[in-house]
């Protein structure tokens, strides 16, 4: 059997068992967790406020600490981002010690750092870039030269044998160039996700400058699901798709957000999810992050549902839960990478 099997076998039985305990024994489990460890960033994007959220980011101890609460709680997809996980100087500590744990540390970064940084991302199971757009439209909405150092990032990537894939956010910038971001991520054999700017900026409560016009985005997802019918490497499920041409309408859609997933903040602070209003609220009703992970992830209650759910993985999650065929069928194809 191939590496990649077993390692498909492995992470299928993992699921398969912290799934039972959730839909069998009524237990909650972070299968899935998000962990910004840094909001510190070197771009400064126009529909993201990471750099104005003030928190101190926890110690290279605090961190290894965290990585054994959340195996033993029962994560096993874990996805390092911010921010830009790369400035932390620590990372490679931290990711080896994911992967001595178990985990296969996902990455989320703009790409500038990489080709400086490969003693990280060597060890990640998959790197997820951001891409906007064609150069100009990439640059517009993240910085002048951020297109290039994507690019670069992603031939480092697919060089060394890292798995790569692209995540493109939708802005009033770039609903025209959708088809280019499709062709450019066809070209490199990479895949490309898809999700909506949110109306306020990511990480803030400020409203976002470029947010995308309603039915110029709407008209944008049914775009996106001409070309994912015809073949073209659009990560997102027909289904998720389907879901996000809602926005920024309440749309219910199965939440796993306390029961299944959770997100960690630079400080420590557990989250059930980062973007739901009602999350922060109820963290920051249990007090500061000094308590453990454990405890913060006991006394944290899985969400209602707010209906406001417009992240493309996150979204597929739902999908996947929802046994959506085209998700199930997508997340099967990824277990084997």
């Amino acid at each position: 059997m191939s590496n990649n099997l077993l390692r498909a076998a492995r992470r299928a039985a993992h699921a398969a068992a912290a799934l039972g305990r959730i839909h069998l024994l009524g237990k909650r489990v972070p299968l899935f967790v998000s962990w910004n460890v840094t909001f510190r960033c070197n771009l400064r994007c126009r529909y993201c406020g990471a750099c104005d959220m003030h928190q101190e980011d926890l110690d290279t101890a605090g961190m290894l600490r965290g990585l054994d609460e959340l195996w033993a709680l029962g994560a096993r997809w874990i996805t390092f981002g911010g921010g830009e996980p790369l400035l932390r100087a620590d990372m490679g500590e931290i990711m080896t010690h994911a992967r001595k744990l178990g985990f296969e540390p996902f990455l989320s970064t703009n790409g500038w750092l990489v080709p400086h940084r490969m003693d990280v991302v060597r060890l990640a199971g998959h790197v997820n870039l951001s891409l906007d757009g064609p150069r100009a439209v990439h640059d517009e909405a993240r910085g002048s030269g951020a297109f290039d150092h994507t690019l670069e990032a992603a031939r480092v990537c697919r060089d060394t044998g890292v798995p790569v894939s692209f995540l493109c956010t939708l802005s009033g910038v770039n609903l025209q160039s959708v088809a280019e971001v499709v062709a450019l991520a066809e070209s490199m054999d990479v895949p490309v996700m898809f999700q909506p700017a949110t109306v306020w900026l990511d990480s803030s409560a400020q409203p976002n400058p470029i947010a995308p016009e309603r039915e110029a985005y709407r008209n944008t997802i049914t775009r996106l699901i001409e070309l994912k019918r015809a073949g073209r490497p659009v990560a997102n499920s027909a289904a998720g798709l389907r879901h996000l041409a809602h926005w920024p309408e309440n749309t219910p859609v199965w939440c796993g957000a306390g029961k299944i997933m959770a997100v960690v903040e630079p400080d420590g602070r557990l989250l059930a999810c980062h973007q739901c209003e009602f999350a922060r609220t109820v963290a920051e009703g249990r007090g500061g992050p000094d308590a453990s992970i454990t405890e913060q992830f006991a006394r944290t209650p899985a969400l209602p549902g707010c209906a406001q759910c417009w992240c493309g993985p996150v979204v597929e999650l739902a999908m996947l839960f929802s046994m959506r065929p085209g998700a199930v069928f997508g997340a099967l194809r990824r277990l084997a990478e």
